[in-house]
């Protein structure tokens, strides 16, 4: 799979040319545990990302978020939460739908579970991380999925 998906930061590859790995967040919306406890977690979730942001940068991972949302409407919290990655406005769910994600209805409205999808630099769906059952580890969770990818590859060659 390659595409070119709008993002906050303008259109973006996917996956990443640049990067020997390419992780997506998945999440539900911004701020949803407001009205839904039940998904709380979003926010949480994309700031454990930005946290360890150097350890991404370390493993060759290209980051980004992923949202049933206009770039536009993730434009502003990504700028408020100073994340340093682009949000994937998936409006139509069909990037998430392509790689298997997981979805939850809410509101009346359909949206990704949270998880995490890692691809190759060919586009291979490598990983889906679902459930994530604490959002504070969604992005331990996927540097430790790449971590065993590696070593996996290591151990073919």
């Amino acid at each position: 799979m390659h595409v070119t998906a709008e993002s906050t930061e303008g259109p973006v590859r996917v996956p990443s040319p640049d990067h020997r790995w390419t992780a997506l967040f998945f999440i539900t919306e911004p701020g949803i545990g407001e009205v839904l406890p039940e998904l709380a977690g979003c926010t949480t979730g994309l700031c454990s990302v930005r946290d360890d942001a150097a350890r991404f940068a370390r493993a060759d991972v290209r980051v980004l978020g992923v949202s049933a949302h206009a770039p536009g409407h993730l434009a502003e919290f990504a700028k408020s939460r100073d994340l340093g990655y682009p949000l994937v406005g998936d409006g139509e769910l069909t990037l998430g739908r392509a790689m298997g994600v997981p979805e939850v209805k809410a509101g009346g409205r359909t949206l990704f579970s949270r998880a995490a999808v890692v691809l190759d630099p060919t586009g291979v769906v490598r990983a889906v991380l679902h459930p994530v059952p604490e959002a504070e580890r969604h992005a331990v969770l996927v540097l430790e999925t790449v971590a065993q990818l590696e070593a996996d590859e290591v151990g073919r060659a």
